[in-house]
Parts: C-alpha cells; structure tokens; sequence
C-alpha cells in the first residue's frame, strides 16, 4: 500500500444472494484476495441482501455478487464473480502495489 493509505485498515463489504454456489464461491475468492494482499490486516462485511435489503439499497446495489471497496476511499464497486485474473484492477483500486505483479 501507498504511505498516504498505510495506516488505512481496508474495509469491504461483500453483497451476496442467500447461500447459493455462487455467493459461496465469491466470498472464498474475495476471503483469498484479502488474505493475499492484506495478510489479517482488513475488514470485510458480508451482506446477504435477502436479509439485509436496505444495507443494498443504502449502497446502491443491483447486482450480486457486487464487491464495495468502502475505504480507502472514495467508494468503488466490482460487479460480478471476482477472478483471480481481476486482482490486479482490484488492488489497483485499493492503491496497492504488490512487488511480485
């Protein structure tokens, strides 16, 4: 991370549909980018919208599984199933730069 963002403890915020195949497959992959790129060192809220429609609606969701990068800031949104192929855009997002990509 940037010296402007090192003592910014990332916050994220997963928003998934009830407990289908997918929604368990994005929180696996945006849990193993975390634990990449962050080693323990972030916060991470999994929102189910069919329990928690108005934190969706607060956020302006439409889509699961949307991941909300909410800071650093300012606030950006990943729509979809999150690939490993996509971490570099993410962590880009995040004013990360890894040594080995």
């Amino acid at each position: 991370m940037d010296s402007t963002n090192q003592s910014v403890v990332p916050l994220l915020r997963l928003y998934v549909a009830g407990a289908t195949s997918r929604s368990t497959r994005a929180i696996t992959t945006v849990r193993r980018f975390c634990e990449r790129y962050f080693a323990g060192h972030y916060r991470l809220e999994i929102i189910d919208v069919y329990q928690q429609p108005d934190r969706a609606r607060e956020d302006h969701i439409i889509a699961t599984p949307t991941l909300l990068i909410v800071e650093p800031g300012p606030p950006t949104a990943f729509i979809g199933e999150l690939r490993s192929s996509d971490w570099p855009r993410v962590a880009a997002a995040l004013n990360l730069f890894p040594n080995d990509e």
